[in-house]
């Protein structure tokens, strides 16, 4: 039995029933216990030698039939029409097959059945029929080699520009529209001589027929398809994960893996029974994927853009029953790769932000499998931002630009930040690190200052340095993350409270300089914000020794006066106030601090009023900023 990427509904509609009807008929044909009349032969023969108007024909052909069988009570009932099918397929199939291709083709267009049933009775009458088997073989061919060029030149193919991995993940070379005129070819190979189909797949150089094969009824249904052709495409890996230019099997992985992902995205994602056959499907992709020899490359390769796709699109309900995601498959994969992994990588990575993806990947499989998977060198990701001022306007600097426009971040302690400052947070020299990276940016910040380069480039621009100096911090915000932890050495809390004050410096000297990222900048100072006093809330009550007690007498400035820089702005410290208390810091515990600092709640009260009275769009200040404002200035001292 065929196994099918999709679980069959479970109530039979309308449409099954009469397919049930086809069915049925076409497979009496098959055992021989059904023959087309000889008077819907004859009448189909003579319309093929004299080709006359093909809606008439089957008028012609449909009332004949009706007459001979009398049992059939309707001419659009499917046995009818099923029957039609099979006189018209086997009439053509007598002599003359290729020739009569023209005048067959004719009543295809004008008959939504034939359309949908001639390919399987064709395939019968193939299976018994050598020649005619042939010819269709031949016509299949001759289908996709006209195809192959008309879809060449239209994409204005041109053999030096080499399609890109990104560019098949991405699904770029899709069909605009969804262009089913080659499905009947592929039913009939798939089921008459599947690696023929392979073979052409295999050689072919167009992208949107491979992605047009892939997206027909046959690789939507038949997961065993998919597992031949995945099984038996070229060779496409080397074990550093050098790609050589195949389009089969990265096109293959990405019909995969989504399928499995729509599968369980789908609207019966609390069906037991759907997750167990996720479940199911996920394993039987896994293990074939693992069987192929180029896999320790394809994994590298596929891992790390499966990894860009997880840290762009990350799944914000992990504390929830969730569907499968993109790192699912990842960590999936992960379980099947041979031991002793080589992190080893081609050249072909560092042309591209692909070597950034892949240090974020060996960052997730060493937090999940510490023995199996290395910790990444970070090394290359910390030079890529040492740039001499003359260099930001280089490739080397061009080059930085595009990996950083491939992270999605327009708000701090973005997922993907997190998870970089993690894979440097691994390594102990992890403050100095940071350090460098920032200190590099010297040039960035004077862009972001003085503006220069408004004047003298056309292909970037000030934002462009905005959107470099936001990652940068939010990369080092992962790593405080990630390094102020209880499980961490009272060495390593040390750094990590060098880099608290550190990124309160870098934050605050943003502020004043970088307009592009004046949304982002008072976020990440509330971030701080929030680590500073939660240190002290937390170390208050806790032993000499927590980690807490540790960072509260090690990091600056401190929660007293954090609070006071930014009670400068009293927009800013409204905005804040309410943003402390969600994060699980005690009204009570905020009060005192707020005394501490020497904050006058009554006066703020005041002034939170004033901006709710303001304009909505320009201060953001709404009843509940004022509200608990009130309720702190109320509690006792």
């Amino acid at each position: 039995m065929t196994k099918e990427w999709q679980l069959q509904p479970t109530d039979e509609s309308e449409r099954q029933k009469q397919y049930a009807i086809v069915e049925s008929l076409i497979e009496d044909f098959a055992e021989g216990s059904y023959a087309p009349p000889d008077v819907l032969i004859t009448a189909v023969t003579q319309y093929f030698c004299i080709q006359d108007d093909a809606k008439n024909a089957l008028k012609r052909f449909t009332t004949q039939l009706c007459g001979v069988h009398v049992d059939f009570d309707a001419s659009d009932h499917p046995k009818i029409q099923t029957a039609l099918v099979i006189g018209i397929v086997t009439a053509w199939a007598s002599s003359e097959t290729k020739n009569r291709y023209a005048a067959f083709r004719a009543l295809v267009r004008n008959s939504w059945w034939i359309e949908q049933l001639w390919t399987k009775v064709a395939i019968v009458v193939a299976l018994k029929n050598s020649s005619f088997k042939e010819t269709l073989l031949n016509l299949a061919e001759e289908h996709f080699v006209d195809a192959e060029k008309k879809l060449l030149h239209e994409d204005c193919f041109d053999p030096s520009h080499q399609i890109t991995l990104k560019e098949i993940w991405d699904g770029h070379y899709l069909d605009n529209r969804l262009d089913d005129s080659s499905w009947s070819w592929i039913e009939l190979l798939t089921k008459l001589d599947s690696n023929k189909l392979l073979i052409w797949m295999n050689s072919t150089k167009s992208l949107a027929l491979i992605n047009r094969v892939l997206e027909s009824p046959e690789f939507y249904r038949n997961y065993d398809l998919w597992e031949h052709f995945t099984l038996g495409s070229s060779l496409s890996f080397q074990s550093d994960g050098s790609w050589n230019g195949a389009l089969l099997l990265p096109s293959l992985l990405r019909h995969g893996s989504e399928k499995i992902l729509q599968l369980a995205n789908g609207r019966e994602n609390n069906s037991s029974k759907l997750e167990q056959h996720v479940s199911s499907m996920l394993a039987c992709f896994v293990v074939t994927v693992a069987e192929r020899s180029d896999f320790e490359g394809l994994f590298k390769r596929w891992g790390t853009w499966l990894t860009r796709q997880h840290l762009n699109f990350p799944d914000n309900n992990s504390h929830q029953m969730r569907p499968l995601s993109n790192q699912d498959i990842l960590l999936a994969l992960a379980e099947k790769v041979p031991l002793p992994y080589s992190p080893i990588i081609s050249e072909e990575f560092n042309f591209s932000c692909e070597s950034w993806f892949y240090q974020s990947m060996l960052a997730i499989l060493h937090s999940n499998h510490p023995d199996k998977f290395p910790t990444p060198d970070v090394s290359a990701f910390i030079e890529e931002w040492n740039l001499t001022p003359a260099e930001w306007n280089s490739s080397k600097g061009k080059s930085l630009r595009n990996n950083v426009s491939e992270f999605r971040s327009p708000q701090p302690n973005s997922y993907a930040c997190r998870v970089l400052g993690y894979s440097i947070a691994l390594n102990d020299n992890f403050l100095n690190q940071w350090l460098d990276m920032w200190n590099s940016s010297i040039a960035l910040r004077e862009i972001l200052e003085f503006h220069p380069i408004d004047r003298s480039s056309n292909e970037w621009g000030t934002s462009n340095a905005s959107r470099l100096m936001r990652m940068l911090v939010d990369v080092g915000l992962g790593i405080l993350i990630c390094t102020a932890d209880p499980q961490e050495t009272f060495e390593r809390l040390k750094k990590s409270a060098a880099l608290f004050q550190e990124l309160w410096k870098a934050t605050t000297e943003m502020l004043s300089i970088d307009a592009y990222g004046e949304d982002f900048w008072p976020i990440m100072q509330q971030y701080l914000v929030i680590f500073r006093l939660r240190w002290t809330v937390e170390a208050k009550n806790a032993i000499e020794d927590h980690y807490c007690t540790w960072l509260d007498q090690a990091a600056y400035p401190t929660s007293r006066d954090t609070l006071g820089l930014v009670s400068s702005n009293s927009c800013s410290l409204i905005k804040l106030l309410p943003v402390l208390v969600q994060n699980q810091i005690l009204e009570e515990d905020l009060k005192d601090l707020l005394n501490q600092a020497e904050i006058d709640l009554a006066s703020l009260a005041m002034s939170a009023a004033r901006y709710q009275n303001g304009p909505e769009m320009k201060f953001k200040i709404y009843s509940r900023h004022v509200n608990l404002i009130e309720k702190l200035a109320r509690m006792s001292k």
